[in-house]
């Protein structure tokens, strides 16, 4: 059902499509109870729903007229019936509706813009380092001016040459800079100096990803904020993309106990085993042998698939420069001396298979963001929208820190001054204060002049979209004939549901009575009523020529019972003895091979199972049988899609005699 649900939708929006797009106000071509179409807007449907390319035909011209009429009549009877006016219907079409009203509500520009700037990032990985002073999203505005001088004075002594990595290590707030000691549940981490490795597009916040991309190899940024707080980027290194590639490792573990003589033994075993794989060693064998990694050891030392960010910057710098199948020389990692070998290195694919993928996290980035700030923006110009910032004030002095709980019960008098307007739309302090209330949650406490600034912009951001999504309908023709399409597409299928598909499964009874009216339309064809007989196993090609004979004289000679010459031949026991009556066609039932159509005809064969093993086989016709009715339990599914369209006709002709319709056929010949 799900299946001709989807069927019969999408025809329904076929017949429909483009209707009421056309604003031409010409001669009226049709009248269905009330319903006026035009001849302009019906020659769009037709147009769109027919090959352009051809002549216009009058007959499809008239047929699809008819078709069209039906329709109508159908959705018509569905909105008398109070279909529309059920909950379920309202909250498909509000789905729908949902869809449909998005791209109104996306900068396409720029969605395709971000698409194809992640596309050219892809093609390239970049290595950099970063000194991060922490100020969180929220903090207050004095709290944040204490951030950005720290990181201008650290910038400043950038300027004047000091080390970066040494001034990362003294000054950066991001933990990994200094190391992290270790605990019972977590090893611990070196000190990275602010290195963070290789990364590609998506793999950091958008922010430090594009001050990353824009920084030349060996430069540094300008302090560029993020959700973490403020950074100076410095880019190291810059490479064609890795891709995600497949690699395996032969490992030599070192930790923070290790001493330089075992770095120097794990050095000397690396070297030793690169040797061997440089004359022809098995690398798969080596790392069973002597690979400490005891996760990949057992699988030729392989790794599951990674991308540049997710392995330490010294293992990937190797992987750079091999092509599938190559070794590199022994490599130290924090962890350890490394034998790498590449096995894939697929590249970075086409454009065109991964657009649909980019586009997707560029939606769930904060990327994404630029699109709905583009339409509000928009908006804003659009319906002329002015702030009275003000008035902000006093609405901030009324919030307490229970808002964070979720217990916010504000006692505010004369909150009536407007805080923003836009097109005939004015709203108020009082309006905000509501807004507060409705959207209070519990949750980790803020600064409260942070927090208002903030609901402010999403309330002011909530009625702007909210009032161009009430007005879509009247901004744009095109989506209020796609809202209507859905809506009558709904309902026809409900309908059509309730009063043909579904009465036609569920009508036992109605069934059997239309199967009788036209069960002469699904005939069997003339069919042979014949009787096998099966004689199997067999010993020997003589006996089964005998037994053959025997058969011949007794089943079709004297016209023994088949059932009685089965039980003679039973009484040899190795001996298997099927039998089987019924009605075939001849030329497609297997067991029907140059059976003669007449009663006594008969046809025998002998078939060589084994070496030694025989089976017989005879097939008699009794008699002709002549065309005649399948049972419904074999024609079922074809007489239900017949039943459904006889119902089908009864209700449109029901509806023709409940509904006018009238054709304004001196038009209608203007356009044959």
């Amino acid at each position: 059902m799900n299946f001709v649900r989807k069927s019969i939708f999408l025809m329904s929006l076929s017949i429909m499509a483009s209707f009421a797009m056309s604003q031409n106000q010409g001669q009226v071509l049709l009248d269905v109870a009330g319903e006026k179409t035009t001849v302009g807007e019906f020659m769009q449907i037709y147009k769109k729903n027919n090959n352009q390319g051809e002549a216009l035909d009058k007959k499809s011209i008239s047929e699809y007229l008819q078709l069209y009429i039906n329709f109508r009549l159908k959705v018509r009877d569905a909105v008398d019936a109070g279909l529309d006016t059920s909950k379920a219907f309202k909250h498909e079409l509000a789905g729908y509706r949902k869809q449909l009203a998005q791209p109104y509500f996306t900068d396409e520009s720029v969605v395709e813009a971000l698409i194809k700037e992640g596309y050219d990032r892809m093609k390239s990985d970049v290595r950099a380092s970063h000194i991060l002073v922490r100020c969180p999203e929220n903090a207050l505005p004095k709290d944040t001016l204490i951030a950005w001088k720290k990181i201008n004075d650290i910038y400043a002594k950038l300027l004047k040459g000091s080390d970066f990595a040494k001034t990362a290590y003294e000054y950066s707030e991001d933990p990994s800079a200094k190391g992290i000691e270790g605990s019972d549940r977590q090893a611990p981490i070196k000190a990275n100096r602010g290195d963070l490795g290789y990364f590609s597009v998506f793999n950091m916040v958008y922010p430090f990803e594009t001050a990353a991309y824009k920084t030349d190899i060996g430069k540094f940024s300008k302090p560029i904020r993020t959700s973490f707080g403020y950074h100076i980027i410095k880019v190291t290194d810059r490479k064609n993309a890795l891709g995600k590639v497949v690699a395996a490792h032969i490992f030599f573990p070192l930790n923070n106990k290790s001493v330089k003589s075992d770095s120097l033994k794990a050095a000397a075993t690396a070297d030793s085993v690169y040797q061997l794989l440089k004359k022809g060693a098995s690398f798969d064998t080596l790392a069973l042998l002597v690979s400490k990694d005891k996760g990949t050891s057992t699988k030729g030392g392989v790794l599951p698939p990674f991308t540049c960010n997710r392995l330490v910057p010294e293992f990937v710098s190797v992987l750079y420069n091999l092509k599938p199948g190559e070794v590199a020389p022994p490599v130290l990692t924090p962890y350890g001396w490394h034998v790498i070998k590449l096995i894939e290195k697929p590249g970075i694919p086409a454009f065109e298979t991964v657009q649909a993928d980019i586009r997707q996290k560029v939606n769930r980035d904060t990327r994404g963001n630029q699109s709905k700030e583009s339409v509000i923006a928009r908006l804003k110009v659009e319906y002329a929208y002015s702030e009275n910032l003000k008035a902000l004030p006093a609405v901030t002095a009324l919030v307490t820190d229970s808002i964070f709980r979720g217990t916010w019960k504000p006692v505010a008098e004369k909150m009536d001054k407007v805080l923003f307007s836009f097109a005939d739309q004015k709203y108020t302090q009082q309006n905000f204060i509501d807004y507060l209330v409705s959207t209070q949650r519990k949750g980790a406490p803020e600064p409260i002049e942070v927090y208002v600034t903030k609901q402010f912009a999403s309330f002011a951001d909530d009625k702007l979209f909210t009032y161009e999504d009430n007005n879509l309908e009247a901004k744009y023709p095109d989506f209020a004939a796609l809202v209507k399409e859905y809506h009558d597409g709904i309902l026809l299928f409900d309908r059509t549901d309730k009063l043909v598909w579904s009465k036609a499964v569920k009508d036992t009874t109605g069934l059997k009575e239309f199967y009788q009216t036209v069960k002469n339309n699904y005939l069997y064809p003339e069919r042979v009523e014949a009787t096998s007989l099966i004689v199997k196993n067999i010993d020997g090609e003589k006996k089964a020529k005998k037994i053959l004979d025997r058969c011949v004289k007794q089943f079709i000679d004297k016209a023994v019972a088949v059932n009685d010459l089965k039980k003679q031949l039973e009484k040899d026991e190795e001996l298997v003895v099927i039998t089987v009556t019924d009605k075939y066609v001849p030329g497609e039932d297997t067991l029907i091979f140059d059976l003669a159509k007449s009663a006594g005809a008969f046809t025998q064969k002998i078939v060589k199972e084994s070496d030694e093993t025989y089976t017989v086989e005879i097939i008699k016709n009794d008699r002709m049988v002549a065309p005649e009715p399948k049972p419904l339990e074999e024609v079922k599914g074809l007489v239900t899609a017949d039943y459904q369209n006889y119902l089908e006709k009864l209700w449109v002709d029901s509806l023709k005699q409940r509904y006018p319709v009238s054709v304004n056929e001196e038009v209608l010949k203007s356009i044959q």
